[in-house]
């Protein structure tokens, strides 16, 4: 067998064993962050809608009590529907983002890109069962909400 016959087949064993991985790694279900956000809002005694509209497939939620009104959505890693969901959001008067359980005023673009590809390797390799999520808050101005227990959402450790 020569070198480039060698080298071909290697290329073929790879290229299965590659397409082989994708098909067997079942992609990220996003749905239980929708239902984790829903029943986090809820326990703290709001009521919630989840929106009819959405953000590439991403649900904006609407959670509201008798003097505070949120709107809570999924960010992409690399924020580019961030002005997007913030633009669907009247009226809210502070903004901020829930990343890893911890609030930011900005979304930390470099730590939300970076944890998505290790969460994602992670995941292929069956060591998580969910990729780190990136939550968009808007708020009026008579919420605190950055006060609640947000690290609550993460669960407990592996099963982000």
């Amino acid at each position: 067998m020569s070198s480039s016959s060698a080298f071909r087949a290697s290329i073929a064993i790879v290229v299965l064993l590659a397409i082989g991985w994708k098909i067997a790694v079942p992609a990220d279900d996003k749905s239980h962050l929708k239902q984790d956000l829903v029943e986090f809002l809820e326990a703290r005694h709001f009521n919630v809608v989840v929106a009819d509209q959405s953000v590439n497939d991403t649900p904006i939620i609407r959670a509201t009590t008798a003097t505070c009104q949120l709107q809570v959505a999924r960010l992409t890693p690399d924020g580019s529907n961030a002005n997007l969901i913030r633009h669907l959001a009247p009226g809210a008067e502070h903004s901020f983002v829930v990343f890893r359980g911890a609030v930011y005023t900005r979304q930390p673009v470099f730590w939300t890109v970076l944890d998505y590809l290790w969460s994602r390797f992670l995941r292929e390799l069956g060591l998580v069962r969910h990729i780190s999520p990136v939550i968009s808050v808007t708020e009026s101005s008579s919420c605190d909400a950055e006060r609640l227990p947000w690290g609550e959402l993460q669960g407990p450790p592996g099963t982000s």
